[in-house]
C-alpha cells in the first residue's frame, strides 16, 4: 500500500489514504525522538533458536542480531535469557521491551515496561505503553499520570497529547479533553489531525453539534481525500438523519477512488437501508485511531520499525482494527517479509470489506515465497466464493504472466474481462495485460486489438505507448508512428529505463546508430540490471564500430541470466559477431513462428 495494500491490476489502489501535511512533520519529529529503538530492515522468520544453555552475553548479542533482521519475537526471547542473569540491566531491559512491543507481544511488553520505568522513570515509550494499558482497562486517570511522568520531548507533544486527551474523554471530561487537544492549536501541520480527533471525541462525549463542526473542519482541511474522515463523517451524517448527504459524500469520494472497499461498503450499507456505526465508540478505540494515524505517517519509512511498532500498539488497543492490520501487513511486504505479511493478512476478518484484498495479498506473498500452487489455490477459492469478483482472476493472471505462462494468464484475463462488462477507463490494465500475453504467444492480431483499446482507455498511458510502439518496431511495422509513440512515452517518463531503451531501439531499427547508442547508454544507466537493454546497447555499439565495448555489453547481458533463447544468441554474437547472431535469431524465429491458420 504503501499503499497500504498493493494496487489491483485494474489500476485502483485498494487503500490509498490521504495523510495531509501534518504527517510529514510527524515523521520528522517521531523519527528524531525514537531513532535507534528498532532494528534495521531485513528478512524475518525463524532464523534463530533460543537455548537455556545460551550465555547471557551470547543471548544479548543474538537478540541484537535477531532485532536487526526484524525477527523481534526471537529477539525478545533471547533478551529474556539475558535478563535472567542481568534482570535490572537498563540496556537489556529497554531492548527486550522494544523488541516485544515492536512484535506486538503486549503480554511481554507491559511487564517489561513496568520494570523499565522503575529503573528509568522518564522512559517515554514505556510510559506510553503503560498509559495504553490503563486506557484499555478504563483506568483513565492513571493513564494521564503515566504520560505526565514521561520525560519531556517530541513524544509528549504528540503521542502523549493524544493519549491524554482520549483518557480525559474516557472519563467524560470534555473540557480537559479539548484542553489537551489545544496543544495543536496554531500548528498548521497538525490541523487535520486535531480536527479529526476532536470530532471523534465530541461524538463519544455526546456533543453532536460540536462534532459536526469539527467534522466539517476536518473535511475542509483534508480536501475530501482522507478515507478515515470520509467514513467517520458519512456515518455521522447518516446517524443524524442526513442519509442523502452521507450518500453524496461517499459517491464523491468513490468518483475519485473507484471501488475503494471501505467507502464502497459504507455506501452499500446506506443503500440497503442500514446505518453505518461510528468509527470510534470509546477511548480505547480513539487511541487506536491515533496510533493508526501515526503508523500510517511512518509507513513509507522502511528503514526503521516505527510504523510496525505503532500499528501493533493500535491493534493492542483494538484487535479487530482491520485497516491497521492491512497496513501492518503492507509494511512487512515493503520489507519483503512475506511470511509476516501472510500472518498479518490472515487475521483480517472474513466478511469484512478488506478480506478479499487481504486474501489476494496473501496469495501474492505466497507466490513470492515460491509457493505458486498454494497461491493459486487461495485465489481459486476466492473466485469460487465470489463468482462475480474480478480481482482473483486478475491476480492469477498476474502470477502466471510473471512466470511467462502466457496461455494460463490469458485465460484468467479473459475471465476478468468477461466479468467486467463494457470496457471503461478502469479496465485498461486488463486489456494491456491480455495484449502482452497474446503478443508473447505470437497472436499479434489479438494483441494489437487489446493494446490499441488499452491505449484508448488509458488516455495513452506511457506503458501502453511503449509496448505497442516497441512491438511495431520489432516487426518493422509503422515505424514513424511507433517512434512518435515512444517519444511521447519518454516525455512522460524520462527516467524509465525500459521506455528509454525502446526509443533507442527504435532509432536502431531506423538505422540511426549513433543516436541509438546515446539513448541506449542512458537506458543502461537507468536500468543496469536488465539483460535486454544491455544486449541492445551491445548491438548498437557494434554498429558504430565499438566492437570491444559491444562484446563487453553482451557478456554483461549474458551474466544477467536472460531467457534461454537469448543466451544462445548472445553466445553466437560473442563468438562470431553481430551478423552471425542476427542470422541465428532469424532462424530461431522462423523455427518457433506459429503455423499458418488451417495448416
Amino acid at each position: 500500500m504503501m499503499c497500504v495494500v498493493t494496487a489491483f491490476a485494474r489500476g485502483t489502489p485498494v487503500l490509498r489514504l490521504r495523510r495531509g501535511a501534518f504527517l510529514a512533520a510527524m515523521l520528522t519529529v517521531l523519527g528524531a525522538s525514537l531513532s535507534g529503538c528498532a532494528g534495521t530492515s531485513g528478512f524475518s522468520g525463524g532464523l534463530f533458536s533460543t537455548s537455556k544453555s545460551e550465555s547471557p552475553y551470547g543471548a544479548y548479542l543474538a537478540g541484537r542480531h535477531a532485532a536487526s533482521v526484524n525477527d523481534n519475537s526471537e529477539a525478545a526471547a533471547f533478551y529474556d535469557v539475558a535478563l535472567k542473569d542481568q534482570p535490572n540491566d537498563p540496556i537489556i531491559l529497554e531492548r527486550a521491551f522494544m523488541a516485544a512491543v515492536t512484535a506486538g507481544d503486549m503480554k511481554r511488553a507491559v511487564p517489561l515496561a513496568k520494570r523499565l520505568v522503575a529503573i528509568e522513570p522518564g522512559q517515554r515509550m514505556a510510559r506510553l505503553t503503560l498509559s495504553l494499558a490503563d486506557v484499555k482497562n478504563g483506568n483513565y486517570a492513571a493513564a494521564r499520570d503515566e504520560i505526565a511522568e514521561a520525560a519531556p520531548g517530541p513524544f509528549t507533544a504528540l503521542v502523549g497529547v493524544l493519549a491524554s486527551a482520549w483518557a480525559a474523554a474516557g472519563e467524560g471530561n470534555k473540557a480537559l479533553a479539548l484542553e489537551k487537544l489545544g496543544a495543536f492549536e496554531g500548528r498548521a501541520a497538525f490541523s487535520l489531525f486535531r480536527a479529526y480527533h476532536e470530532a471523534l471525541m465530541l461524538e463519544v462525549l455526546g456533543d453532536t453539534a460540536g462534532a459536526g463542526k469539527a467534522y466539517q473542519e476536518a473535511m475542509e482541511t483534508s480536501g475530501g481525500g482522507s478515507i478515515r474522515v470520509i467514513q467517520a463523517y458519512a456515518s455521522y451524517l447518516a446517524r443524524n438523519g442526513r442519509t442523502d448527504d452521507a450518500r453524496t459524500l461517499l459517491e464523491s469520494f468513490l468518483a475519485l477512488s473507484p471501488e475503494h472497499p471501505l467507502a464502497a461498503d459504507e455506501l452499500r450499507q446506506l443503500n440497503a437501508g442500514k446505518t453505518p456505526p461510528p468509527l470510534v465508540t470509546d477511548a480505547a478505540e480513539g487511541v487506536a485511531e491515533a496510533l493508526y494515524g501515526l503508523g500510517s505517517a511512518l509507513a513509507t519509512d522502511t528503514s526503521s520499525n516505527l510504523a510496525e511498532l505503532y500499528l501493533n500498539l493500535a491493534l493492542y488497543m483494538r484487535p479487530d482494527f482491520d485497516i491497521a492490520r492491512s497496513l501492518l501487513a503492507g509494511t512487512y511486504e515493503a520489507q519483503q517479509r512475506w511470511a509476516d505479511a501472510i500472518a498479518a493478512y490472515g487475521k483480517v476478518g472474513k466478511g469484512t470489506p478488506l478480506y478479499m484484498n487481504a486474501r489476494i495479498q496473501s496469495a501474492l506473498a505466497l507466490d513470492r515465497l515460491g509457493k505458486e500452487a498454494e497461491a493459486i489455490s487461495v485465489l481459486e477459492r476466492l473466485a469460487k466464493d465470489d463468482p462475480k469478483a474480478v480481482e482473483p482472476h486478475v491476480a492469477m493472471g498476474d502470477i502466471y504472466r510473471a512466470k511467462e505462462k502466457y496461455a494460463e494468464a490469458a485465460v484468467q484475463y479473459d475471465r476478468a474481462i468477461a466479468l467486467s462488462g463494457e470496457p471503461d477507463e478502469r479496465d485498461w490494465t486488463l486489456y494491456y495485460a491480455r495484449g502482452i500475453c497474446a503478443e508473447r504467444l505470437g497472436e499479434w492480431e489479438k494483441a494489437e486489438a487489446d493494446l490499441t483499446l488499452a491505449l484508448e482507455l488509458s488516455d495513452e498511458h506511457p506503458l501502453v505507448l511503449n509496448y505497442l510502439g516497441y512491438s511495431w518496431i520489432e516487426q518493422h511495422h509503422r515505424l514513424d508512428e511507433a517512434l512518435a509513440m515512444i517519444e511521447k512515452a519518454v516525455e512522460r517518463r524520462p527516467n524509465d529505463g525500459f521506455i528509454v531503451d525502446s526509443l533507442g531501439w527504435a532509432r536502431y531499427r531506423l538505422g540511426e546508430y549513433d543516436l541509438a547508442v546515446r539513448y541506449l547508454e542512458r537506458a543502461a544507466e537507468l536500468q543496469p540490471g536488465d539483460p535486454t537493454i544491455n544486449e541492445h546497447l551491445g548491438d548498437a555499439l557494434w554498429k558504430v564500430g565499438r566492437k570491444i565495448e559491444a562484446r563487453f555489453q553482451w557478456r554483461h547481458a549474458l551474466a544477467l541470466e536472460p531467457e534461454k533463447k537469448r543466451e544462445d544468441i548472445l553466445r553466437t554474437k560473442l563468438d562470431f559477431g553481430l551478423e552471425a547472431g542476427e542470422s541465428a535469431e532469424k532462424a530461431e524465429n522462423e523455427k518457433t513462428a506459429p503455423a499458418p491458420a488451417g495448416s
